[in-house]
């Protein structure tokens, strides 16, 4: 798993939200789709690893950004998931 911005894992501390992504089809007319140059720096910088299958340790001020569910344009589009 990789990590961006400062991760907890100490039994008892608060984990950060973990961003996965998965492939989809181009989605329909009602689904928004943002592009990956609207995204915050920092959800940038993760969703590479969050593509490539691995999940990716994300601040809550980034997951704040980011809905469950929504899709992203990036190398294909990708539904994104936030495990808290």
């Amino acid at each position: 798993m990789a990590y961006v911005g400062t991760a907890h894992n100490t039994a008892g501390e608060h984990m950060n939200p973990i961003l996965e992504a998965t492939e989809t089809a181009p989605t329909t007319v009602e689904e928004t789709v943002r592009d990956y140059d609207e995204l915050h720096d920092r959800a940038q910088a993760a969703l590479p690893d969050a593509v490539a299958g691995d999940g990716v340790a994300i601040p809550e001020e980034v997951a704040d950004d980011l809905a469950d569910g929504e899709v992203v344009r990036f190398t294909g589009y990708y539904r994104l998931d936030i495990a808290q």
